[in-house]
């Protein structure tokens, strides 16, 4: 047999550890700063507008949840999964999500500023305009996301997949990246493309970027 070992896997591999049959399904209509959540199931809760810092939310299944421009700075959530999550202008910076899937969302303009995430699954989710600034992001997969004018600006990536994701003018401008797969993801980038170093493009990646890096190297592309 051969010794070589199997490419290891970008981006997130597990999913949030949740029992259903043992999620209580609660009514909440209101969230206090330091709030908790655990073991609940909620379905379709109206929270926009919510100013509950450091809360924690663990082994959850939120469905249907609005948290449009909530302030949840700090948060903590660890084994949940939203579907048709509303958190659109919301404030999760200096959050931290583990093992957490986000579905079908509208996360537009959602500021994840210096949060850290680890084992996180965004999928088919609108993040155009959301704010990534100097956040960590480990293991962390985006799928048929859209991203247009995303800040990753001084954000440290590893191991982490855009597929399928739109992402025209997002700035990864003095971001850190390692193992961070963009291939089949549409990549008109802003800011600085010396960012994507450490990035895994493919071919016709590779030219649409070429001239922008061209410029941006101080070499001139001319004909004779």
């Amino acid at each position: 047999m051969s010794g070589r070992r199997r490419p290891q896997e970008v981006g997130a591999t597990t999913s949030p550890e949740l029992d259903l049959a043992e999620l209580e399904a609660v009514v909440v209509d209101a969230l206090e700063s330091r709030f908790e959540l655990e073991r609940v199931r909620l379905d379709g809760a109206e929270l926009a507008g919510a100013e509950a810092g450091s809360g924690r939310i663990e082994q959850a299944l939120l469905s249907g949840v609005q948290l449009d421009g909530a302030r949840l700075r700090g948060v903590r959530m660890v084994d949940v999964r939203a579907e048709r999550l509303g958190a659109a202008n919301g404030d999760w910076s200096s959050g931290s999500l583990s093992q957490v899937e986000i579905v079908g969302s509208r996360l537009t303009g959602l500021d994840l500023g210096a949060a850290h995430l680890s084992q996180v699954r965004f999928r088919e989710c609108k993040l155009d305009y959301a704010n990534f600034r100097h956040a960590t992001l480990a293991d962390v997969s985006f799928e048929d996301c859209v991203l247009a004018a995303a800040d990753f600006q001084g954000a440290d990536l590893r191991s982490v997949r855009f597929d399928g994701c739109e992402l025209r003018g997002a700035d990864f401008t003095r971001a850190e990246l390692e193992r961070v797969d963009l291939r089949g993801s549409t990549i008109e980038l802003g800011g600085s493309l010396l960012g994507l170093r450490g990035a895994i493009i493919d071919s016709l990646q590779l030219m649409d970027l070429s001239r922008g890096i061209a410029h941006e190297l101080g070499i001139s592309v001319e004909e004779r």
